[in-house]
């Protein structure tokens, strides 16, 4: 498991990341990720829900109401728009810095 802190940090990457292949709505993206990371990572509906709100606001992603079957409350999809996109290419870039940096801190091998 990893730390709150790390997850809290990257919760935007995180949320992006699993809207790449395809729409999804809010149990739909906790799933993807917690299998993705084989459990190493489960989104809580109070850091998932603010993320993607905020996400919304700044145009990262764009949400839209589906109605389900009849008596079925309707649920609210999440789409990545090509803003999001930028920035999670964006965010791969930085991530890939960091581990090459500190791969070279923890093992001390420049080629690590």
């Amino acid at each position: 498991m990893f730390s709150k802190d790390i997850i809290k940090g990257n919760m935007n990457l995180i949320v992006l990341s699993s809207l790449i292949d395809g729409e999804k709505y809010g149990y739909e993206i906790t799933k993807v990720v917690q299998n993705l990371t084989e459990g190493a990572i489960q989104l809580k509906e109070g850091s998932l829900y603010p993320t993607l709100h905020k996400l919304e606001k700044d145009k990262l992603i764009e949400g839209y109401w589906v109605q389900q079957d009849p008596g079925k409350p309707s649920r609210k999809y999440y789409r990545i728009t090509d803003e999001g996109i930028k920035t999670v290419e964006q965010e791969k870039q930085r991530w890939k810095f960091y581990i090459n940096v500190m791969g070279r801190v923890i093992y001390g091998d420049p080629n690590t």
